[in-house]
């Protein structure tokens, strides 16, 4: 996948955190594992808790789980990046309105950042590049632009580690973050060669092929084809969302139903009017 060879705006980095997942495999991640039996107990209750809904409760109460076991299992890697993934997705479900919703969000997002730096620090790996540079990311959402061109190089080189080491890592996550760069990205960088819309096209398509029943997927191709005005493909991508059954994938039941909302969402602001009106 291509990359932007100069600065861009990253308030794009509207991820989405997987939850209740299987064992890895075909993109998904890791569920933390510990020898700690009571370790393990408390991983279990707070994956549970995600299992249909990502929302501020069921973080809420997902959060002290993973940090209490963590205490008791201070070195286990997979656990730290759970704790980086749970921190981005509790920021990223709060209010964005004004700069203090900003800095709210940005106490979640800069605890998931801290996580996935020990993590790597221990070991380099897919999952904690991508949950530094979603966390790391997300908490430039507010800084101006020459704040957020310092710190395009760093993105950058975290997602090329990924690209080459782990390209399906979390079902084509690389190509959700760069699609959401070429829709955020002023024309005017775009009109200069900087970034390649039809390639991010690609890579979204390429995520679809590598796994057509993350939901995630589809809403994301259809906000990225908005942004380039080809707007009743867009919301064809998002009816599909809409119209989809949750349960398709059901180990990321969750991570689908959030598709579905946002992909909702996304359908108001578009046509101004609710789905399936248009």
């Amino acid at each position: 996948m291509k990359r932007l060879k100069m600065v861009a705006l990253v308030s794009m980095f509207c991820l989405a955190a997987a939850a209740g997942r299987e064992a890895l495999g075909s993109g998904s991640m890791p569920v933390p594992q510990s020898k700690n039996a009571e370790v393990q107990k408390l991983i279990d209750q707070a994956e549970a808790l995600v299992q249909n809904e990502v929302s501020l409760k069921s973080l809420d109460a997902g959060l002290p789980l993973l940090e209490k076991a963590n205490q008791l299992d201070p070195n286990n890697y997979d656990l730290m990046i759970e704790l980086a993934n749970f921190y981005w997705q509790r920021g990223d479900q709060m209010p964005k309105a004004n700069d203090q919703d900003f800095e709210k969000r940005n106490v979640y997002f800069n605890k998931g950042k801290a996580y996935a730096e020990i993590a790597l620090k221990m070991k380099e790996s897919a999952g904690a590049y991508y949950w530094f540079t979603a966390n790391l990311a997300s908490s430039y959402q507010n800084k101006n632009a020459l704040a957020q061109a310092r710190l395009f190089p760093t993105l950058k080189k975290n997602t090329d580690w990924i690209d080459a080491h782990d390209p399906g890592y979390f079902y084509g996550g690389g190509a959700r973050i760069w699609s959401k760069v070429v829709a955020e990205v002023p024309k005017v960088l775009l009109a200069m060669g900087l970034a390649d819309p039809e390639d991010a096209y690609r890579s979204l398509n390429d995520a679809i092929k590598l796994e057509p029943r993350y939901l995630l997927n589809y809403t994301y191709k259809g906000n990225f084809l908005w942004s380039q005005g080809r707007k009743d493909e867009a919301l064809k991508e998002l009816d599909y969302v809409l119209k989809a059954d949750p349960n398709i994938f059901p180990q990321e039941l969750a991570k689908n139903k959030l598709a579905q909302k946002e992909a909702r969402e996304s359908w108001k602001q578009f046509t101004k009017k609710d789905w399936p009106q248009r």
